[in-house]
């Protein structure tokens, strides 16, 4: 495996030349969907001159010399109403509140005291699209609202481009969500994951069984999934282990562009290109796998098009010191909220195999190669994976996760709150000293002398645990996490 640079492995997934199909839908299928081919409209819109308003159509020409003190009676008009059409004869409409009538429905005479210039409150033939005219062109995604619009110029289906991914689980251990693991053996999580990733980029998904850890098993499992889809994602066997097959593998059928990136987690993440067609090498532990979906299946598929689910960069302050290899970039999970004005983020356990971690986090921070760290209190940037609104309505913890911050948490979400944890094996009090959280979880008799002299609020939780939060905080976050952990 020769490592090469992160930015290097991305800027090689952005070279990948497109792959999608396309592929016919009728119009309510197309919402979200990217034009593969041009759109024209298949009648004008009007299709012959109509009225803007309720009125009366007129011809501007007999409406000349009329004014308030010489008001001018009209007979030759036709009454109108929104939509109706203007007969060729008459080329403007008077608002049915600019005119003097007797009422009815059908006046012999109606007097104005303005004149009106042609054109006037008349929607021409065409106006809005002449017949043969470009809509939408290729490459154009089509929003829930354009889909009435193409409706109404004759449009019942459109041509849209069309993307299969193909996952593909490997590994002997594996077995079906559902079943309890025996010692040896791994819940196949990955892909189910991956699937649900994938759908919210609007492509279709197949997911394989999983393949045992045999080189021709994997090659065969390859092959066909690279026929059937415009790009195949593999799941584990990515590393240099003496069951990973899949380098070899995708080398069989066609070329390595790269295998191994100096980047943490997601490392033995590679690419391949087989037919044409990308065959991306996912490691196996979770949040690996979710790394290299978010850092390349996600740039690929917005090169080609396909927008997926919101991530906002933002710069946070780093609330404890984060450390990191400088050979390489490092992408870890944390979890981020409005700490008294600033947007603070706490950093993840650096673990890629605890899920927890993924749950537990809603950015992550990269710290870039050459940087071996981000100090507590400097600014970070961070990549959400929730709209950055949320972040106002996030209290952010500290410490120990224990049967109390549960029951906050329980808590908290019944009342519209989201709660997110930090690196839960930290006992750093900074983190309250510095404002950098919204409160700390300890052990009930931990000690406290660091904070000498700051005035603490202590609540004393479930399961052998309390929390400790400034007194002087005040913002709208630790006022709810007061009340939630039993304060007033």
């Amino acid at each position: 495996m020769n490592k090469i640079p992160f930015e290097e492995a991305l800027s090689l997934v952005k070279k990948t030349a497109p792959a999608y199909v396309s592929r016919t839908v009728s119009l309510p299928d197309a919402a979200g969907c990217v034009l593969s081919e041009p759109v024209y409209a298949k009648y004008s819109v009007p299709p012959a001159p109509v009225s803007a308003m309720d009125g009366f159509a007129v011809k501007a020409a007999a409406t000349l010399g009329a004014s308030a003190e010489t008001p001018l009676t009209i007979s030759e008009f036709d009454r109108v109403n929104t939509g109706n059409v203007v007969r060729e004869m008459f080329d403007a409409v008077i608002m049915v509140e600019d005119v003097e009538f007797d009422g009815s429905d059908a006046p012999a005479e109606i007097t104005i005291r303005a004149p009106i210039k042609a054109g006037r409150n008349v929607r021409a033939t065409g106006e809005d699209i002449e017949a043969g005219r470009m809509v939408l062109p290729a490459g154009a995604r089509v929003r829930p609202f354009d889909i009435g619009a193409l409706a109404g110029y004759g449009i019942t289906e459109v041509a849209v481009r069309s993307v299969s991914v193909g996952i593909i689980p490997t590994g002997s251990e594996l077995i079906a969500p559902g079943e309890v693991p025996k010692p040896g053996q791994v819940v196949e999580s990955n892909s189910v994951m991956t699937e649900a990733y994938l759908r919210q980029f609007g492509v279709d998904v197949i997911r394989y069984p999983p393949v045992a850890d045999n080189r021709e098993l994997i090659r065969e499992a390859i092959e066909k999934a690279v026929a059937e889809n415009e790009i195949v994602l593999l799941s584990a066997g990515s590393s240099m282990g003496s069951k990973d097959f899949t380098a070899s593998a995708i080398a069989d059928l066609g070329e390595i562009v790269f295998h191994g990136v100096f980047m943490k987690p997601a490392k033995p993440s590679m690419l391949g290109i087989i037919n044409g067609k990308p065959v991306i090498g996912m490691p196996g532990f979770p949040l690996s796998a979710q790394t290299a979906q978010r850092l390349f299946v996600r740039e690929l598929l917005e090169l080609w098009g396909f927008t997926g689910p919101s991530h906002e960069t933002l710069t946070v302050t780093a609330g404890e010191t984060v450390s990191s290899d400088d050979f390489l970039d490092e992408f870890r999970f944390a979890a981020a909220a409005e700490v008294s004005g600033r947007f603070v983020a706490l950093p993840q356990i650096r673990s890629s195999s605890m899920q927890m971690n993924g749950i537990r986090a809603n950015c992550y921070l990269h710290i870039p190669r050459g940087v071996s760290e981000a100090k507590a209190g400097e600014p970070v940037s961070a990549v959400l994976n929730v709209p950055a609104a949320e972040l106002s309505k996030t209290i952010l913890l500290g410490g120990a996760y224990t049967e109390g911050t549960e029951d906050i948490l329980i808590k908290a979400s019944a009342a519209g709150w989201v709660v997110r944890f930090g690196d839960i094996s930290s006992e750093n009090l900074s983190l309250v000293k510095d404002k950098a959280c919204h409160g700390m979880c300890l052990a009930a008799d931990a000690d406290l002398s660091a904070l000498d002299g700051i005035e603490l609020d202590i609540f004393m939780l479930a399961g052998g645990s309390k929390l400790v939060m400034r007194c002087d905080m005040d913002d709208a976050q630790s006022a709810a996490l007061r009340g939630f952990a039993g304060g007033a």
